[in-house]
């Protein structure tokens, strides 16, 4: 890579399950939260908008086909897979998968995967999200299944940020707040959601590329929850306002995506078939959004902007000790 490319960054916000939805305040809680850190990117949230596509000054937002081509519902393995490695995941296996990958899936993640190409071509490529004391050593041992996030990042790092790191600040986790993690026992230091994206900021600074999931609002759409569901936006948006803060958009990338639909219309409990919208800020937002249609296209678009060729850096087939993981 030449200089100039060593010095590009990303920071990828993944919000699971955000479709662009019905412009019907009754069951689209995008149009009922408070969101001004996304509109002052975006300008209005107007979904009419949304999917024509949003080409500002500081941003662009693009529509983006979560179907894969494929009949049926979209879902999260499949989607997620797609997303961050160009495969199209549900063709390789001809069906949409819910929840976690399959042993193919995760071969596919293992060798294509953002974070373990962007790792082999000697970056610095992590996955922001810190995990809780007990469960590091069962994914370790094999003896949980791993997201598509967790094995592509634990295939790249080898190792998950604890809550430990949470606590200087150095991990974020999936709530944002660490709510969950003294649920589960963890004597995590609570935060809210500008802190955390603070802290998420400052990760970003420190390398290339950085991956951070947030999934409460998949959580909310399948419960159909409109209160839950306006809460979560707003803490996505209250860190995405902390990240305008600290992290240099005159210099640097910043992604925010999804899989699928679902937050983004509560009159089903399901996932949609709607676009999913894919929003990038920074130096080069409008080229970088100009190459992508679909799923598929992000992370070929990311390759691109750091001048990584895919196929040179592209994994063996997956080791045996990394797909003993339970399906």
């Amino acid at each position: 890579m030449s200089r100039g490319e060593r010095d590009k960054r990303i920071l990828f916000f993944f919000v699971d399950g955000l479709g662009i939805g019905p412009a019907d305040g009754d069951v689209n809680p995008l149009l009922v939260a408070r969101l001004p850190h996304l509109e002052s990117l975006v300008g209005s949230i107007d979904m009419a908008r949304w999917r024509e596509g949003v080409h500002g000054e500081r941003a662009t937002l693009v529509p983006l086909d979560a179907t894969l081509g494929v009949p049926g519902l979209p879902q999260s393995a499949t989607g997620q897979t797609a997303l961050f490695t160009g495969v199209n995941a549900a063709k390789l296996i001809g069906r949409h998968k819910e929840a976690r990958p399959n042993r193919l899936l995760k071969s596919v993640l293992y060798k294509h995967g953002l974070i373990p190409v962007l790792c082999r071509a000697g970056m610095k490529a992590t996955f922001a999200n810190a995990y809780t004391t007990t469960s590091i050593p069962r994914y370790v041992a094999g003896e949980a299944p791993m997201s598509c996030t967790s094995a592509m990042a634990y295939y790249g790092e080898g190792c998950f940020r604890d809550t430990a790191m949470f606590n200087r600040g150095q991990a974020v986790y999936f709530d944002l707040t660490g709510r969950y993690a003294r649920r589960r026992g963890d004597d995590a230091t609570l935060m809210t959601p500008a802190r955390a994206g603070e802290a998420l900021a400052r990760i970003a600074l420190a390398h290339d590329f950085t991956l951070y999931e947030y999934f409460l609002t998949d959580f909310a759409g399948h419960r159909q929850n409109m209160g839950r569901a306006v809460r979560y936006l707003e803490d996505v948006d209250a860190a995405l306002g902390a990240v305008l803060n600290y992290y240099d958009l005159e210099r640097y990338l910043l992604i925010l995506t999804s899989d699928h639909g679902n937050v983004e219309d509560l009159s089903t409990r399901s996932h949609t078939k709607n676009p999913v919208p894919l929003l990038v800020a920074g130096p080069g937002h409008e080229a970088f959004a100009s190459r992508c249609d679909d799923l598929m296209d992000v992370a070929p678009a990311t390759f691109k902007y750091f001048g990584v060729d895919p196929v040179k850096y592209s994994g063996q087939p997956i080791r045996t000790e990394l797909i003993k993981l339970p399906e």
